[in-house]
Order: structure tokens, then C-alpha cells, then sequence
């Protein structure tokens, strides 16, 4: 099959074939080489054609048409034990991606040495811990809900680095303690609005640190904290700077060259500050489920807005079936960047365009979610979610605008008025 037909295979047909046709769990007769994999199909509908619901940077999503696009994933996971203490896993996924586009991509390719039994290092390109369920982040049949709450989960839209970490494990009477350390660098492309081309986020000297504390009573503690330097490309940025190219170069006035190099370091992300730090906690015992996440987004410059974002979730069995509710909330807490004034008119293209960028920094919103899951089989579950968004005057919220310029010109009611929004989602998980 061509590369061109890879990419306009519809996702939902592909892994329900591939749900229906593979052996599930395969070890090699030698026990060397373990194969697994994981999807979902997922079909999610909005209430409103202003801007599209996706996962935070994907080049496409849902409105009122319905779409397979935000939640539909599959992925295949090997692991060869090299030696009794060293092994080498790859995970190979194809999930909609910040081209608009499906495209298998390795996310994760490492070698892991088991040095002493509580005392594992790892190298090569692992997934970015920066959440408390990070490693199975994509898994939807590990996770209570169809997707990790976005009001957490969609403030760091990078889900692998390339490094190295190291991993230690202590039982200490009822509670295991697990620190991880680790080391490396970060990037992702993403997408602010259809009428741009993807952005390239990068984060240099990212080191992070996590502690996950397990008790025997089904609860676990985690505390997680990342730095590092973050840059942001952006095709969309350099040309709103063309657009100023003769007021910067020193062709107009004191007063329009200085107004127009405050509107170019506006929109410039190179090379800042930026930490992101978590707590949560988790529960699963005696049929009742908990989940709960409170983090902090810290950037120093750039327009990149700092960002506080919660959720909790809880549910029930009962036998098979699993109902949930929760709520999230994400709000910025410093924009960073501000409108720069000055001589140039507010109808000029590239002040329209850095107010633009600006705009898509505001991401304020508040979700309620009710849902539920069923588990139909080992293996397959099906679940049914209803979220209901609430944005505030002067945000888009978590969405993705189709032309945030367009919206500036003609006035955007979206963005200027509270809205709420409803997203229905139904999907199926499977692992095999």
C-alpha cells in the first residue's frame, strides 16, 4: 500500500480490521519478543460550527457534521529482551496529527537496562511524563473517560521526548515509592488555526522529576515537575514579521520602527523559561474510581500564556458497566505578551495578525463531563460521553479557530461572548 493511500485510509475501518483480525498478546515461543496494541474508534459530534473541538494543536476536529478525527488512534508495541537485564520496546501509532493528516510515527523507540531489581535506566525516545498518566495517556481502554481531561492534559500538547531516564522503586510497609528522573529534549508541531501552517514547538534542557506513591489501599500519589528552554517556529509568525520587515529594517519612523518591534517580540517564543508542575491523586478499589489533577504552566517571555488547570472525575461499577461525572477548569494566569501600541493603525495586516496570535493564547474554559463505559468483552470497551464546555468573554477557550485573523475583521462573536458548547463523543477501546 502507498504511502498516499496510508494516509487517506479511513482510521475506523483500519482498526476495526485490525480489532477483528489480530491474536491478541503475542509472546515468541522463546519469551524474548512481546507484541501488543491498543485503539480506539471514536465519533465525536459539537454544537457549534464557530471553531472545531480537537485534541490541543491536531490540525482538524468535530463541529456539528460529527468527525472520527479527534479520538480514533491505533498503535502496536514490541519489546525484545536482549538480555536477561537489558531489552529494547518500540510503539509505533498513527493518530491524527497537527497536518491535518493520519501518518504512522514512532512514539517510542528505547533500550532499558534492569541494572539492579529496583533500578531501571532508560535511552532513546520515551513518552514526555509531564501528567500522571502520561505513559497511557493514548491507551483509551487503561482511562475511565474517552480522553484525558483537555482542561489538564491540552496545556503541554508534547507527548514524547528524546533522552534518557532513570527509575527507582522502594516498598517502604504499604506504600511502593517511585522516583523517576529524567533528562533530554522535547518537540511537536501544532496547529492554532486552519488557515496556518503547523507551528513547531521545541523545549531544550528539559529535566523533569516524579514521584508516584502506591498504597495497598488502591490509592496513589504522584508529584511531577519539568523545565526547560522553550521555542516556538512559526510560519504564521515569520510572515506577520515579513509584513514588518520595512518598518524593522529602519525605512520608517523612530516611533513606527520601535511600535514595530514591539509587535514582532510579541509573538516571539525563543528560547524561555518554562516549568510545568503537577499533583494528583488516583483511586480504584471496592468498585469506586477516582482521578484528580491540579497543575501549573510557568513561562518566563515569549506569548506563550501561563495557565492553571484542574480536573476531578469519579465513578461507580456496577458489574460491567462504569457511569462517571467529572469537572475541569483551565484559566490563564498571565498572558505574558500584551498588544504593544503605538503609531501603526490597529487595520494594519501584521498588527492584525500579532493580535491574532495574542488571541489564541486565551484559553480560559470550564468543562462538566457525564459519561459511561462498558465493558463488553476483556479487552473492548464502549463508552458514551457528554461534554459541556463553558467559555468567557474574550476566549476561544481550548477550540481550534478555522482564521483567527478573519475573526478579528470581521469582530468575532465567538471570541468576544460566553458561550457553552456541547460535545457528544461515543467510542470504542481495544487492546490486543
Amino acid at each position: 500500500m502507498s504511502d498516499k493511500s496510508l494516509r487517506r485510509l479511513p482510521l475506523a475501518a483500519a482498526a476495526l480490521l485490525v480489532c477483528v483480525s489480530a491474536q491478541a498478546d503475542y509472546t515468541s515461543p522463546d519469551g524474548k519478543f512481546h507484541m501488543s496494541g491498543f485503539g480506539t474508534v471514536g465519533y465525536s459530534r459539537s454544537s457549534t460550527d464557530d471553531v472545531l473541538f480537537n485534541y490541543k494543536g491536531q490540525g482538524g476536529g468535530s463541529k456539528k457534521s460529527g468527525s472520527f478525527h479527534p479520538d480514533s488512534k491505533i498503535a502496536v508495541q514490541g519489546t525484545y529482551s536482549i538480555t536477561d537485564k537489558v531489552s529494547g520496546t518500540a510503539q509505533i501509532m498513527t493518530k491524527y496529527n497537527a497536518e491535518g493528516d493520519y501518518v504512522p510515527t514512532f512514539e517510542w523507540a528505547f533500550a532499558k537496562w534492569q541494572a539492579l531489581p529496583s533500578l531501571a535506566l532508560r535511552g532513546g525516545k520515551m513518552g514526555a511524563p509531564f501528567f500522571m498518566i502520561s505513559d497511557f495517556r493514548d491507551v483509551g481502554y487503561a482511562n475511565t473517560t474517552v480522553r484525558p481531561p483537555l482542561d489538564v492534559y491540552a496545556q503541554v500538547p508534547v507527548s514524547n521526548f528524546e533522552g534518557v531516564d532513570a527509575t527507582h522503586q522502594l516498598s517502604l510497609g504499604a506504600m511502593t515509592l517511585t522516583s523517576s528522573l529524567w533528562l533530554g529534549e522535547a518537540r511537536a508541531d501544532y496547529t492554532n488555526s486552519l488557515s496556518s501552517a503547523p507551528a513547531t514547538i521545541k523545549i531544550k534542557n528539559l529535566t523533569g522529576l516524579n514521584l508516584l506513591a502506591e498504597f495497598d489501599n488502591g490509592i496513589s500519589l504522584r508529584f511531577g515537575h519539568a523545565q526547560g528552554k522553550l521555542s516556538i517556529g512559526s510560519p504564521s509568525s515569520d510572515q506577520i514579521k515579513a509584513g514588518l520587515a520595512p518598518a524593522l529594517a529602519g525605512l520608517a519612523g523612530p516611533a513606527v520602527q520601535a511600535h514595530a518591534q514591539a509587535l514582532a517580540a510579541a509573538i516571539t517564543q525563543d528560547d524561555d523559561d518554562a516549568s510545568f508542575s503537577g499533583v494528583g491523586i488516583s483511586y480504584d478499589q471496592n468498585d469506586w474510581v477516582l482521578s484528580a489533577e491540579y497543575t501549573k504552566r510557568r513561562i518566563d517571555g515569549g506569548y506563550v500564556a501561563e495557565t492553571t488547570g484542574w480536573y476531578a472525575t469519579v465513578g461507580h461499577r456496577f458489574g460491567a458497566w462504569l457511569p462517571y461525572v467529572g469537572y475541569g477548569k483551565v484559566k490563564v494566569d498571565d498572558p505574558n505578551a500584551v498588544m504593544p501600541s503605538g503609531p501603526l493603525p490597529a487595520n494594519n495586516p501584521a498588527v492584525v495578525g500579532v493580535q491574532a496570535t495574542l488571541n489564541t493564547q486565551k484559553v480560559s474554559q470550564k468543562t462538566a463531563t457525564v459519561g459511561v463505559r462498558w465493558d463488553a468483552k476483556p479487552g473492548l470497551a464502549v463508552k458514551a460521553q457528554f461534554d459541556r464546555v463553558s467559555k468567557p468573554a474574550n476566549s476561544y477557550g481550548m477550540f481550534l479557530t478555522a482564521d483567527p485573523v478573519g475573526d478579528i475583521a470581521g469582530g468575532s462573536q465567538f471570541l468576544n461572548a460566553k458561550k457553552n458548547i456541547n460535545v457528544v463523543t461515543l467510542s470504542v477501546d481495544f487492546v490486543f
